[in-house]
């Protein structure tokens, strides 16, 4: 590939006038200038291997090429990766690339074994370093913003108080959380809510022994409890016995084919005329995964199609009562989380080297940017067990409970 040729393929790829500048320097230090002024970032491609892996595969070949130094960005990570994905960037995959994706995901079946080696991937890299970017609650998940000056702490009490008060949880009931982090739901759903009794599962060591210590010092034990357990491993004799289910952020590392498996699981803890609220990442038709997210983020991940979550569910049981998109909330919690983690990077650097760093700052970022320009979303899918006729008429009274 020669910088004459690259520049060619670049100039066909992003328009000469932009409403924002920025440029692409080759490696043979050629400045392509797209946009009219001063550029407001550079992109430097160090060599034309690298570029050529980008043609091949975009996401993977401009993460790998950001990580491991093979591409420098001059000014801002975040201002770049905006440009890149307003303007289609990371969408030139081919059809036969796509089957590629779709066929390594199948291949990785999501096991018991194979879910604990996903989970320790990446939420076991220690409590502390999660503690240095996220809020104090803990909460790695979509929060939700009432106003546009709101900050990440009250916003993640605000999607929490948002989503019992949609499961209409009431003092005494029993609640389930699939996935339940660290364990600030369960906190609140007995502190806020009155829950009766609030049990929370994950596979992360780490989530689960904080998780715990957490409720302890809320004086919530006789109440709340964590689970090191997969929701695949609850014995039969808890069967029926859950007046609501949440699952925040969990649904994405189910796998494709085990769907339908949850959904049955789901339905059989909850009782009759039960109510289950699924918070998760989602697309409106089946698309490929992002090969870099799978390769270096989230192993085994998938993200099901609206139309999967209602029609599985539907399967085993659960009538459909309400959908909720909050991909701008999660924009703006990415945004939140990729400052926090910039402006603590001296206290990251304890836990990870120069190149892992850029490869979390590439995922916060261009997750961000993926939500703002790609068709990602997240759904707040409500359920019933059984139908219910007992709804309110008006959405808003829905969602306030």
């Amino acid at each position: 590939m020669t910088p004459q040729h690259a520049a060619k393929i670049l100039r066909n790829l992003f328009p000469e006038n932009t409403d924002s500048t920025g440029s692409i320097t080759l490696w043979n230090g050629e400045q392509l200038i797209f946009g009219k002024g001063r550029p407001k970032f550079d992109i430097l491609i160090k060599d034309a291997a690298v570029f050529e892996n980008i043609l091949s595969e975009p996401s993977l070949g401009f993460g790998e090429g950001y990580v491991d130094g093979a591409i420098k960005i001059t000014s801002h990570l975040g201002d770049a990766l905006e440009w890149l994905y307003r303007h289609g960037a990371g969408d030139k995959l081919t059809p036969m690339q796509k089957a590629r994706i779709c066929w390594l995901q199948l291949k990785k079946k999501a096991t018991l074994s194979q879910s604990r080696a996903d989970v320790r991937f990446h939420y076991d890299k220690g409590n502390d370093f999660y503690k240095i970017w996220l809020d104090k609650g803990m909460n790695y998940s979509c929060a939700f913003f009432t106003r546009e000056d709101e900050g990440l702490e009250e916003a993640q009490v605000n999607k929490i108080h948002r989503s019992l008060k949609k499961l209409r949880l009431r003092p005494g009931h029993r609640i389930l959380d699939i996935g339940c982090g660290w364990g600030s739901p369960l906190i609140e759903a007995v502190r806020s809510f009155g829950a009766g009794k609030a049990v929370g599962l994950t596979l992360s060591k780490n989530q689960y022994e904080l998780g715990n210590q957490r409720i302890r010092e809320a004086g919530l034990a006789d109440k709340a409890e964590i689970r090191l357990q997969d929701y695949r491993e609850i014995p039969a004799k808890e069967f029926g016995s859950f007046d609501r289910i949440l699952s925040i952020g969990m649904f994405e590392h189910v796998g494709q084919e085990n769907m339908e498996t949850f959904f049955k699981t789901a339905a059989r803890l909850l009782k009759n005329q039960g109510i289950f609220l699924l918070h998760t990442i989602g697309r409106t038709r089946k698309l490929a995964m992002d090969p870099w997210i799978l390769k270096y983020i989230f192993p085994g991940t998938y993200l099901p199609s609206l139309g999967e979550l209602a029609k599985k569910a539907q399967k085993k049981g659960f009538d459909l009562v309400d959908v909720e998109n909050l991909r701008q909330h999660y924009d703006r919690t990415l945004g939140h989380w990729a400052a926090r983690f910039e402006e603590n990077i001296d206290r990251v650097a304890k836990y990870m080297d120069a190149r892992e760093q850029r490869m979390w700052l590439f995922y916060l970022y261009g997750c961000q940017m993926g939500f703002r320009y790609n068709p990602m979303h997240v759904f707040q899918m409500l359920y019933s067990k059984g139908r219910r006729h007992d709804w309110p008429l008006v959405r808003e009274e829905l969602y306030t409970g």
